[in-house]
């Protein structure tokens, strides 16, 4: 059996020094897959890469972290601070009101034109029930691929489509190339799913989140010619989340667990 793998990169959207790392590593025939913030600066010029980049799959990053909701803050109050911001207190969540802002963004993303290959959700939020349920439903109901996370909730009926292996881990830290060299000397037959977070830094990314420094050493490691070598030696074929399904719908295991996004 051959071993597929999606590199996904998170963030498509998120600025343009972002938008500019993934594409680099896209182009280079590393990163074959990457899910988009649709309520981000870099979101109008992330669609407008992706358009000319037939190859590159691309699904939703589900956002209530930063920035602003797609809804008005009285649609989705529970969500939102006084600022009308994303308050990420998850205690007061309501599931109708993070359904409701689900169905915004992925409707933006499709009225923007794109075809969304799969699905998941920024900083893991989809470990909570009150976004996990929606997130699935959507999931379901479109017939798409949902990325596995440790600890999510396990619900009654068959679960969305996803990897067969998902690698959750960070790359930056010292000893990152090794990391991700020796996660893809172990890879299983089957498909595995490689999260990232490449990146350049601006101005933009350094108003909206603290990792910048350590986007830019991802994008160092992945970019290492080492990487594609190794994916060549050992004969692992890239693929996104669409090719990913017609193979055949998967179950999904789960690889090594590391830090979110914060």
């Amino acid at each position: 059996m051959k071993k597929y793998l999606i590199i996904n990169a998170d963030d498509f959207g998120l600025s343009p020094a972002v938008n500019r790392g993934i594409m680099k590593l896209h182009r280079a025939g590393v990163v074959s897959s990457a899910t988009i913030m649709v309520n981000m600066p870099g979101f109008g010029e992330a669609v407008r890469l992706a358009r000319k980049a037939s190859r590159l799959g691309v699904g939703l990053h589900f956002n209530l972290s930063y920035g602003e909701p797609l809804c008005a803050p009285d649609e989705v109050q529970s969500l939102v601070n006084e600022q009308g911001a994303f308050s990420e207190d998850v205690e007061g969540w309501r599931e109708e009101e993070v359904a409701r802002e689900l169905a915004a963004q992925w409707q933006r993303l499709v009225d923007a034109g794109i075809s969304p290959t799969h699905l998941d959700s920024h900083r893991h939020m989809q470990v909570h029930a009150v976004v996990y349920r929606p997130l699935e439903a959507l999931a379901r109901r479109e017939g798409l691929p949902l990325r596995r996370v440790e600890g999510e909730p396990v619900l009654d009926g068959p679960r969305p489509p996803c990897a067969d292996y998902t690698f959750l881990n960070t790359y930056f830290q010292s000893g990152g190339k090794e990391l991700l060299l020796d996660t893809l000397e172990s890879l299983q037959p089957g498909v595995s799913e490689l999260m990232c977070h490449p990146g350049y830094v601006d101005e933009v990314l350094k108003g909206l989140s603290s990792w910048t420094h350590v986007r830019r050493a991802e994008l160092a490691v992945l970019s290492n010619p080492e990487v594609k070598s190794t994916l060549t030696r050992l004969g692992i074929h890239l693929i996104n989340y669409r090719q990913m399904m017609r193979l055949g719908k998967r179950k999904g295991k789960r690889g090594p667990n590391a830090q979110q996004d914060t």
